[in-house]
């Protein structure tokens, strides 16, 4: 059984660990960056923890790694946001309306 204080530390794990990997990849790093996100992925199924909004466009569901370190991109269309992994190739449409906080 997980406790709510290790959930806690895992959270903010995740959200320096996802910030680093930002960096990493605007730099250049992309396989720093793919283990942060991978670090990401293992520690939000381990203890528990929700993953940040960003983190969730960022995070390809099937491949666990960055989509921006493997040529990925993301489009912004009127109803919704399209998000191409360029390591698996997985596209996901994430439905946005002018309430939402992906904005």
């Amino acid at each position: 059984m997980v406790r709510q204080s290790e959930t806690r530390i895992a959270q903010r794990r995740i959200r320096e660990l996802f910030y680093l990997a930002i960096e990493d990849e605007k730099r250049g790093e992309y396989r720093r960056a793919e283990r942060k996100m991978e670090l990401i992925s293992l520690y939000s199924q381990k203890y528990k923890a929700r993953l940040i909004p960003e983190a969730k466009i960022w995070l390809c569901k099937k491949c666990k790694k960055g989509i921006y370190s493997n040529g990925g991109h993301i489009r912004i269309n009127n109803s919704h946001l399209t998000v191409f992994c360029g390591s698996c190739g997985y596209i996901r449409r994430i439905p946005i309306s002018r309430r939402s906080s992906l904005q």
